[in-house]
């Protein structure tokens, strides 16, 4: 799975998440589109469905057993679910065996 197939995978999650959100507050399909913090546009709950969400697609390509929301991600200095772009950078690292 390479990186353009990892973003879409995210784009299609938050489809999914916007279609349950009012119109002039769902999020744009692009990298720089912030997703959690300071400059985020979920709350906690809605990043972990998304989260789950972006697992489920990569691991039924994949065949793999991805788990996201781990303490590998938590112990990040920089949140990797800031962004769109921070989210997919932090997904191909883990499918290529970094332990970030």
């Amino acid at each position: 799975m390479n990186r353009d197939d990892v973003v879409q995978c995210i784009y299609e999650s938050l489809g999914r998440v916007n279609e349950l959100r009012e119109p002039d507050r769902r999020l744009a399909r692009a990298e720089e589109t912030a997703l959690y913090g300071d400059a985020g546009g979920l709350d906690s709950l809605t990043l972990v469905s998304l989260i789950m969400d972006v697992e489920e697609a990569v691991n039924d390509r994949t065949g793999n057993h991805l788990v996201l929301a781990d303490e590998r991600a938590m112990s990040q200095r920089r949140n990797p679910f800031r962004d769109v772009r921070s989210l997919a950078d932090y997904v191909i690292a883990r499918l290529q065996g970094d332990p970030t």
